[in-house]
């Protein structure tokens, strides 16, 4: 797929806290090559935010001595270490002059922490998927309640609680920070859900729905822990060992014999680490900078005699520039290698879910067992990051926003390798390809509203809706 680097095509959009421009002669008057001597810092705006999780983000201390062009840069790093940490609305890094060093202003506008979002979405993959039935039987409502910056230290405690066509019980409690040094952190998750349908397998690359007459399809149950190490600011460790319990209604061996192992339940382990290096300006919407993961999973094995049990490798490069004043470009390479063929239905991934798609063929499903995936964007910006303030809203939480507007071009392409349900479903094992046009709107609460229109290999055109970034 080397090829495919000439079709890339970015878009960006610079979603950072306004900060003056700081150069050699603001932050010391003298030379550009005199020292800087880092200072006190001095912190505001932090209501509810604990002292030592903004200054665990910064990469510049009191007493280090540097040169004005590293301070500006380590400035540049620190707004973005602290903005992508998703806590903050605006981050104002300010040096002030004091007896020969320079010390620091850091004002930061808190968003609101606690949040009983009201649950009301669809049992279907995504939204496009589920406008082509309109089903209202299919839709699920509750409330997430989601607390984040839990006791200020960065900690996010989240209950889901849902009824309707799918049902759902979840609690997760994520710990960034368990030591001093601020390295180690913990995450818990455990919950149950009830599907009233499934998909148990794809004709034609559509995907097939099974509904018993009465009670679920399937009825799962899960507990994930999850260990993480933070040495650096953009480098994250994660390991986990989660226990899955399914119990499927017999009919699915029936109409799927590859769908899960021949038993009412069917439970396992599934054992990973995941390595990432973060350097995006801007994680909800980048428009610089890069990431990187690299993966290793082990799913089983499996209790009571059960036959789940492979190994899959994954990898994921996303880069995004600045290619020309407000035009950006951005791309993104995506693997997925698993050891063996013989993978249950219920666990093989495919094109047509979140993360995994190719723009163009939204409305399929496209399993298999290896994957290929590139994806790419020009973009130009054409309301640059705009703050505003809403007249009659007092607190800055809510009060003052910021909002986005953007134009994109794209390109994407993928290859899905099949060996089990290939016969049934042509768009596996070749060459795809969708490309479009696109409008994206970014405001703050790391909101993003896709808009796209596009067209694939096999000629099919529609217009979509997403509401994530695209890269």
């Amino acid at each position: 797929m080397r090829w495919a680097l000439f079709f890339l095509i970015l878009i960006g959009l610079e979603l950072s806290a306004q900060i003056p421009e700081l150069s050699a002669d603001s932050l010391n008057p003298v030379a550009s090559d005199s020292l800087v001597v880092i200072g006190n810092i001095h912190l505001s705006g932090n209501r509810i935010t604990r002292d030592k999780i903004i200054l665990r983000e910064l990469e510049f201390k009191p007493g280090d001595t540097l040169t004005p062009s590293e301070v500006e840069q380590l400035i540049t790093y620190s707004r973005q270490n602290l903005i992508n940490r998703s806590i903050f609305n605006f981050v104002t890094i300010s040096p002030i002059k004091n007896k020969g060093k320079m010390d620091f202003q850091i004002s930061v506008t808190e968003r609101w922490y606690i949040w009983p979002i009201p649950i009301l979405n669809t049992a279907n993959r995504n939204l496009n998927s589920w406008w082509e039935s309109r089903d209202l039987g299919q839709l699920n409502y509750g409330v997430d309640l989601r607390v984040e910056n839990f006791r200020g230290r960065l900690e996010m405690l989240n209950i889901l609680i849902q009824f309707g066509f799918d049902q759902k019980l979840e609690a997760r409690w994520t710990i960034p920070y368990l030591t001093k040094r601020q390295y180690l952190g913990l995450g818990i998750t455990g919950g149950m859900q009830w599907n009233r349908e499934v998909i148990f397998a794809t004709s034609e690359n559509i995907p097939e729905f099974y509904e018993p007459s009465s009670g679920f399809a399937r009825e799962y149950g899960y507990g994930i822990l999850d260990v993480t190490l933070r040495p650096q600011f953009n480098f994250l460790h994660t390991l986990s060992i989660g226990y899955h319990h399914n119990r499927f209604n017999d009919s699915l061996w029936i109409l799927n014999p590859h769908y899960a192992p021949h038993q009412e339940i069917s439970e396992y382990f599934t054992f990973s680490y995941l390595y990432k290096q973060d350097y995006r300006d801007y994680k909800p919407y980048p428009l610089t900078g890069y990431y990187f993961d690299i993966g290793l999973k082990r799913t089983g094995p499996g209790i009571n005699g059960n036959d789940i049990g492979f190994w899959s490798f994954s990898v994921t490069l996303d880069q995004y520039l600045n290619i020309y004043k407000r035009w950006y470009f951005a791309y993104s390479i995506i693997g997925w290698l698993a050891d063996k063929s013989e993978i249950p239905y219920f666990l093989t991934p495919a094109f047509g879910y979140l993360g995994m798609e190719i723009r163009g063929y939204e409305l399929y499903l496209i399993n298999g067992q290896n994957f290929g995936l590139f994806k790419s964007n020009v973009k130009f910006e054409i309301i640059p990051k705009t703050v505003k303030r809403i007249p009659g809203i007092k607190t800055e939480k809510f009060g003052k926003i910021f909002y986005a507007l953007y134009a994109n071009l794209f390109f994407d392409m993928g290859f899905a390798s099949d060996k089990l349900y290939a016969a049934d479903n042509p768009l596996s094992n070749q060459l795809l390809w969708g490309y479009g046009l696109g409008l994206d709107f970014v405001t703050y609460y790391d909101l993003v509203i896709r808009f796209e229109f596009a067209l694939n290999k096999q000629g099919d055109y529609g217009f979509y809706i997403n509401l994530v970034a695209p890269i």
